[in-house]
């Protein structure tokens, strides 16, 4: 009998189109690798969650281990629900590792996070709605995966939180009670293995590719627009090559945020609530040079701490032309600089910006950069980071703030990102005393992952809404008919004086025209513009009196 379960969970065809098990997201997991077929009746699942596979893998005994693996945010519970239903032999999750900005999980309960979820799933169960209580709007199930089977997962399988049992304990510690826990006898499968379709996902709306720009006035409002211009016209398109993980997909997406430093959350559209608590503690660890153990990286400790050897530096401050660059030679030189006995040092970017704007505000040389080119020649060798570089410059007397990111999850990784942007940002600001302008963040690939689709046509058609009133940042238009010629005018969007006039006996004309100019106008605005031009045209030609914004 035992063979012939673990045949048929061998035979099984994953959501990549291969023969064999793990079923879902087979590249992204940990242990087995994924091109090897590992099927053996052990018992044990792990989820070192946010912590780098490096730092628990080789540590763990892989005996009674059937898979082990990261588990970043809570809509990774469907793929797990998956695995789980075609190996039935798994009786037992063991949680232990890094819980995101958190220390560990006992800090965090009120946090939608993904060990959270887990926590949920496994206590609480799903709802009449297929919901996990206290994340409704994160994780969606299939229709295809039948209720009563995602029951049977709560029903025989145990989840093990090494995080909330050894709340102060070492992740060497947890590791090592992990291991001492699969030693138990093996048990047998509960059920026979069973593997479900994938819901076919609708095709996105054609358009020309490449960048697409968005403005809102603050965080939530910009997330809104941006997820609903990737949902719209976002490209097919995989993650890695040998995967199953499709994405909509936009590239150097655009997003511009006017007011990051406003932490409203009176709207809180994203699909993991965010509250102000998890803003604090995300906002303290980009700003920390510090890192965690267990992790590749943070940002914080990339733009703060950053290593480089330390012996061209020191040729640098201590050459005799030196006093002949810039600012001069000085002690501010390297005094964002850290040395160390092994011939490296560490380079605080971000201090080093706020030095440089105080010496020359309007330079346009303050960058900052997460990318070592050594670490990356294997792509991967361990994590590369996402955000890439930074650039703060002042305009207007405000401190404007530029961000690129080479990857973005757009749903769960953009948020705090844009959080912790305009925490980088204000530091910068508040060192040079002028007050945060604009923060620009642009994503090389940004990208919706399938297994949120659902999640956000829901949040959509609760919060996306059109506005008819027309606050364009680059003018107002009136438009008058006079002796039977229609003349359109543009004001300046503060003081209303004119800018720029057309005049035209049509309204094609009139568009025409404006369109040579070269006015860049927002899309709803354009529609009122083109709409009113048609009515003057028409009061024209039936020889009525034209009245803008009139019935």
């Amino acid at each position: 009998m035992k063979e012939k379960i673990l045949d048929s969970i061998k035979s099984q065809i994953g959501s990549n189109g291969e023969k064999g098990w793990p079923v879902a997201v087979r590249d992204r997991i940990a242990y087995p690798h994924s091109k090897e077929l590992r099927v053996t009746p052990a018992n044990y699942a792990v989820t070192f969650l946010w912590t780098m596979r490096d730092a628990v893998l080789p540590q763990l005994d892989k005996d009674n281990l059937a898979i082990a693996t990261n588990f970043y945010t809570p809509a990774g519970i469907e793929g797990m629900v998956r695995n789980l239903l075609g190996n039935p032999y798994i009786r037992y999750i063991i949680i232990l590792g890094e819980e995101y900005a958190s220390k560990d999980g006992c800090e965090t309960k009120s946090e939608l996070t993904s060990a959270n979820a887990l926590r949920a799933f496994f206590t609480k169960g799903i709802n009449e709605d297929r919901k996990i209580p206290g994340f409704e709007t994160a994780v969606n199930f299939d229709k295809n995966i039948p209720t009563s089977e995602i029951k049977k997962i709560i029903d025989n399988v145990k989840l093990i939180d090494l995080n909330t049992e050894m709340k102060n304990a070492s992740l060497q510690d947890k590791i090592a009670k992990a291991n001492e826990i699969m030693k138990k006898e093996k048990e047998e499968a509960y059920s026979n293995p069973s593997n479900y379709d994938y819901t076919k996902q609708e095709e996105t709306k054609p358009y020309e590719g490449g960048p697409i720009i968005v403005h809102g006035s603050n965080i939530p409002d910009a997330w809104i627009k941006m997820i609903h211009a990737i949902n719209t016209y976002g490209r097919k398109n995989l993650m890695n090559a040998n995967t199953d993980r499709w994405v909509k997909e936009i590239n150097n997406m655009t997003v511009v945020i006017h007011d990051p430093q406003n932490t409203d959350l009176s709207i809180n559209p994203f699909l993991v609530p965010l509250t102000i608590e998890k803003i604090e503690a995300y906002k303290k660890e980009i700003l920390s040079p510090l890192l965690p153990e267990g992790k590749a990286y943070t940002y914080g400790n990339k733009l703060r701490a950053y290593i480089t050897p330390s012996e061209p530096i020191k040729e640098l401050v201590n050459t005799t032309e030196y006093k002949d660059y810039e600012f001069g030679k000085g002690p501010w030189i390297d005094a964002n600089v850290k040395y160390y006995v092994k011939g490296y040092a560490e380079v605080d970017q971000i201090s080093d910006i706020i030095e440089v704007l105080k010496r020359d505000i309007y330079s346009k040389a303050c960058v900052a950069i997460t990318w070592h080119v050594q670490d990356e020649l294997m792509r991967k060798h361990k994590s590369s980071p996402c955000l890439v570089l930074l650039q703060a410059m002042v305009q207007d007397e405000k401190l404007n703030l530029f961000v690129f990111f080479r990857s973005h999850d757009m749903t769960q990784g953009w948020p705090d990102n844009a959080y912790g942007c305009a925490a980088i940002q204000k530091e910068i600001a508040e060192g040079i005393k002028v007050e945060p302008g604009i923060l620009t963040i642009v994503s090389g690939s940004a990208q919706i992952y399938a297994h949120y689709y659902k999640q956000v046509e829901d949040m959509l058609k609760k919060y996306y809404k059109t506005s008819s009133e027309f606050k364009d940042a680059r003018g107002d238009y009136t438009i008058q008919v006079e002796k039977e010629e229609i003349i359109v005018k543009l004001l300046h969007p503060i003081d209303h004086s004119g800018i720029e006039s057309f005049k035209g006996k049509t309204a094609k004309d009139l568009y025409n025209n404006i369109a040579e100019a070269g006015t860049s106008i927002n899309p709803s605005h354009l529609m009122y513009l083109g709409s009113e031009l048609g009515k003057a045209e028409f009061c024209i030609k039936n020889k009525k009196t034209y009245e803008q914004d009139s019935s």
